[in-house]
C-alpha cells in the first residue's frame, strides 16, 4: 500500500461523500472520514494490524489496515482527515472497512462538523415505566381531569353556554321539588326501619350483699291477742278455736 503515490490517478477518480448510515455490506467505497483512534494488534497467527475508527456526523465504523501496517501508522495521526479506499465486511456481527489506501488530507477546506460525532447515551425511562402500574392509572386520570376542566373553563367563557347550562339546572331543581311534592308521607315513614317496642321497666331494686341468696320473707301473720287466762300451751289460738266453736263474727250496723 502506498499513502502517497498514485495521488495523480487518484485525483482522476471522482470521490464523493459517504456517509457511516448508508454503507452498505460488500460495497467498495472511496471516501472521507475522520480518524478518531488507532492502535496496532496482533492476530492469533502473530501478524500485526492497525486498528481504526473511522467516523462522520452520521455514525462511526471500524477500520482495518492489514498490509504495510507500519507505513500506514506513520502516514497519519489521531484526528486527521482521511481518504480510505476499501471494501465494506463484517467481523464477529460488526461492520467494518477493510482499507486497501488512504492518504492524510489537508484540514483547510475541510467543514468539521461533518465530522463530529457523539455516542447515544443510554436512554432513559421515564418514571411511568418504572411506577407500578396504579400510578401511571392514577396519572392518567389526573390528566384527564385537568383536561376536562380546561375544556370546561373554555366553554364557561362563551355566554349562551352559561346560560344554556342555567337553564338546565333550574329545569332540574323544580323537577326535583315536584318529585318530593307528590311523594306520600307514608311512603317516606315506610322506608325506615320500625324502631323495636321497649319493654317497660320495673321499679329500681338495690341489692345489698348478700342478698342474692336470702329467702324472701313470709307476709306476717296477724296473730290474736293472747287470753292472760289461758295456760300457756293455748297461747296462739283462742280458745273457741280449740273447742270447735264457730268463730263470730260481727255484722256491721246499717
Amino acid at each position: 500500500m502506498s499513502q502517497t503515490e498514485n495521488t495523480e490517478a487518484n485525483s482522476d477518480e471522482r470521490i464523493r461523500k459517504i456517509y457511516v448510515k448508508d454503507l452498505k455490506l460488500g460495497e467498495v467505497v472511496h471516501t472521507v472520514f475522520r480518524a478518531a483512534h488507532k492502535e496496532k494488534h496482533h492476530s492469533r497467527g502473530g501478524k500485526t494490524f492497525l486498528a481504526l475508527t473511522l467516523v462522520d456526523r452520521t455514525g462511526e465504523i471500524d477500520g482495518r489496515v492489514f498490509d504495510n501496517v507500519e507505513a500506514a501508522d506513520q502516514a497519519f495521526s489521531a484526528d486527521d482527515y482521511l481518504l480510505v479506499k476499501g471494501k465494506i465486511g463484517q467481523f464477529h456481527g460488526k461492520s467494518q472497512i477493510v482499507i486497501d489506501r488512504l492518504e492524510r488530507l489537508d484540514p483547510g477546506p475541510i467543514d468539521a462538523n461533518e465530522f463530529v460525532w457523539a455516542a447515544p447515551t443510554a436512554p432513559v425511562r421515564e418514571e411511568k415505566e418504572k411506577a407500578p402500574v396504579t400510578a401511571g392509572k392514577e396519572r392518567e386520570e389526573h390528566h384527564a381531569r385537568v383536561r376536562l376542566s380546561k375544556r370546561l373553563e373554555r366553554l364557561m367563557e362563551n355566554p349562551h353556554v352559561v346560560q344554556a347550562l342555567d337553564n338546565f339546572i333550574s329545569h332540574l331543581e323544580k323537577a326535583f321539588d315536584a318529585h318530593r311534592a307528590v311523594v306520600p308521607a307514608s311512603t317516606e315513614l315506610a322506608e325506615r326501619p320500625p324502631r323495636r317496642e321497649r319493654k317497660p321497666r320495673g321499679p329500681k331494686v338495690e341489692h345489698k350483699p348478700g342478698s342474692e341468696t336470702a329467702a324472701p320473707a313470709a307476709p306476717a301473720k296477724h296473730e290474736p291477742k293472747r287470753d292472760p287466762s289461758l295456760p300457756e300451751g293455748l297461747a296462739f289460738k283462742p280458745f273457741n278455736a280449740l273447742v270447735g266453736e264457730p268463730e263470730k263474727t260481727e255484722t256491721p250496723t246499717t
